[in-house]
């Protein structure tokens, strides 16, 4: 292959592999940026007349990868809590303001949009007035998803009322955030196109990171205004030995 001037303006989009078994977890095709960075230290001998540097050092080299997007998956964040997602049934907290109604005995009712776990001890009712949660409202019995209260609740009618109760889900993900889950690590494969000025056509490009591991600090932000939030990917990059050399990314220029 002639290789050439080239140009980027494409992002890197990635596949992910665990580390250890190969299993592929993900395409990553998505992403907003893609940077990766390189650094190292240089330490050098000093002397004679000025001072000047005579010989040079240099080590500590290291490098990272930063991937933002706006779209992200429960994936990215399981990848970032070192935890698994569980699949199944779940319980959901759920807080509701609806007016109070009368059933055909003139007994006053409210009807949730769930049926709630539990009985009548699991679940609470108050008065809601001006905006705010006043006061707690007895209740007699719950059938399906239907709230009866008792004679003695002070609300009236057509007033309303602040609901909070659990419902279970049927089909929902989980994962959980705990003390000891951190990022393990991956293999990556990223392409991208260059812009071959000469040739005035682009050619592919894959770059391998044999091991990488996601840092472990990560902010999510929710926000009803402004741009979407980004998630912040950062990659520790480390080496492995290929072919007796500790290698830690290789980069394949193709005819597309």
């Amino acid at each position: 292959m002639q290789l050439g001037r080239y140009g980027s303006r494409n992002n890197l989009n990635l596949q992910i592999f665990d580390f250890v078994t190969s299993t592929p977890l993900m395409t990553f095709d998505y992403a907003t940026t893609t940077s990766n960075e390189w650094t190292s230290e240089t330490v050098f001998a000093r002397g004679g007349d000025g001072n000047p540097k005579r010989i040079a050092w240099s080590g500590d080299k290291d490098s990272t990868l930063k991937v933002e997007t706006q779209i992200f998956t429960l994936q990215h964040l399981a990848m970032l809590a070192g935890e698994p997602i569980e699949k199944g049934a779940q319980d959901l907290y759920k807080s509701q303001i609806l007016t109070v109604m009368k059933d055909t005995s003139g007994a006053k009712q409210i009807t949730l949009d769930k049926a709630p776990i539990g009985d009548k001890t699991n679940v609470k009712v108050f008065a809601y007035i001006n905006g705010i949660m006043a006061d707690a409202q007895p209740i007699k019995d719950i059938t399906d998803n239907v709230v009866t209260l008792d004679a003695t609740a002070t609300i009236e009618v057509g007033n309303d009322v602040e609901v909070y109760y659990q419902f279970n889900t049927p089909n929902a993900a989980k994962l959980s955030y705990t003390t000891k889950g951190f990022p393990g690590y991956v293999f990556l494969a990223g392409d991208t196109l260059y812009a071959d000025e000469k040739a005035g056509k682009m050619v592919g490009s894959q770059q391998i990171y044999r091991k990488a591991k996601l840092q472990a600090n990560y902010t999510v932000n929710y926000s009803p205004s402004g741009d979407p939030s980004s998630l912040s990917l950062t990659f520790d990059l480390f080496p492995v030995t290929v072919n007796g050399v500790e290698v830690m990314k290789e980069e394949i220029i193709y005819e597309k």
